[in-house]
């Protein structure tokens, strides 16, 4: 038998495997056409866009502790079908919401916000309260964090300044006055104070209650 008799079967082999490659080929041509085309039709064109997600993310580093500030956010699209990935991030719907918050955690610029970053606090038993402040910081703004300073009577009769409240959460801040979360039980006490000497308010960071705290001296 020649040698171009033998090579014969193997040119007739690499023929058929050629001709079924190129088969497969235009069939997964023709299943991604046709994929495609049910996603215009069915889904319209807009399909692979309606499945992102906006969600907050870092523009500038968030620190524990402080304010969270309107320039320290920016919105991310996020591609996920997860639930519990969804649950764990903010949404960009959340911006309003934590926007003079304090921040719970740190959250380095570029990281998505993680859903606890906010610091937790109960209102249960809780009032909003707007008093009149004598004294307070010139740059008091929602979210931050005071202590209540209040004259109170010595037992020689004397007018002393006490720290009567600490780590009260700002609300809202006007003229002359302050908006803050009251212990319900306190509040007739506290607008005693406000009617009696006055109220000052100095910040604090929050959670950094600092006892005993002396009496400040004789007022007269």
């Amino acid at each position: 038998m020649s040698a171009t008799a033998e090579s014969r079967p193997l040119r007739l082999v690499a023929g058929t495997v050629q001709r079924r490659w190129r088969l497969g080929a235009l069939l997964g041509l023709l299943i991604g056409l046709a994929l495609a085309a049910y996603s215009l039709i069915v889904l319209g064109p807009g399909a692979e866009l309606s499945q992102m997600v906006p969600v907050l993310r870092a523009a500038k580093a968030i620190q524990a502790g402080n304010t969270i500030t309107t320039d320290e956010l920016t919105t991310a699209l996020i591609r996920t079908q997860d639930p519990s990935v969804l649950a764990s991030l903010l949404r960009d719907s959340d911006r309003s919401r934590i926007i003079g918050q304090v921040a719970a955690m740190d959250v380095p610029a570029g990281d998505l916000i993680p859903a606890g970053v906010v610091a937790s606090q109960t209102t249960s038993g809780m009032v909003k309260a707007e008093l009149p402040i004598r004294i307070m910081p010139v740059d008091l703004a929602p979210g931050d964090h005071v202590l209540m300073l209040v004259s109170a009577a010595a037992p020689n009769g004397a007018s002393v300044d006490i720290v009567y409240m600490q780590d009260v959460r700002v609300l809202q801040v006007g003229q002359g006055s302050a908006e803050l979360w009251i212990p319900t039980k306190l509040f007739p006490q506290v607008v005693w104070y406000a009617d009696h000497g006055g109220i000052v308010l100095a910040t604090m960071r929050p959670g950094d209650i600092q006892q005993p705290i002396p009496a400040g001296g004789a007022a007269g």
